[in-house]
């Protein structure tokens, strides 16, 4: 039963676990913009070690500005410019936690 208890909770925080959305994506002023949103962010959200990878290779990020506004994060990440995309992903931690994402094209 005790395990049945603790499966339970770790299922729990799977679900509540948070996950960050693309909101936009370009290429313009000699950088690539990734902009990125996560609607239950609580307290405070930091990103560290954000990477782009694209075409088999990673790149890391040149700025990161966060800002939180009722519960919802809105990440703004700048990366080295880039001229060819193959299905491009982001790969960061947030608060500790890793996550990655797909960049919406």
């Amino acid at each position: 039963m005790r395990y049945l208890i603790i499966l339970m909770f770790a299922l729990l925080g799977v679900a509540a676990s948070a996950k960050p959305r693309c909101q936009g994506f370009n290429n313009y002023d000699n950088k690539v913009t990734v902009v990125f949103t996560d609607d239950e962010a609580k307290g405070a959200y930091t990103v560290t070690d954000a990477k782009f990878i694209n075409c088999g290779r990673e790149y890391a990020a040149e700025s990161v500005q966060t800002s939180v506004k009722d519960g919802v994060a809105t990440v703004t990440l700048t990366f080295p410019h880039l001229t060819q995309f193959s299905n491009p992903k982001v790969r960061l931690c947030v608060n500790g936690k890793k996550k990655k994402f797909n960049v919406c094209q």
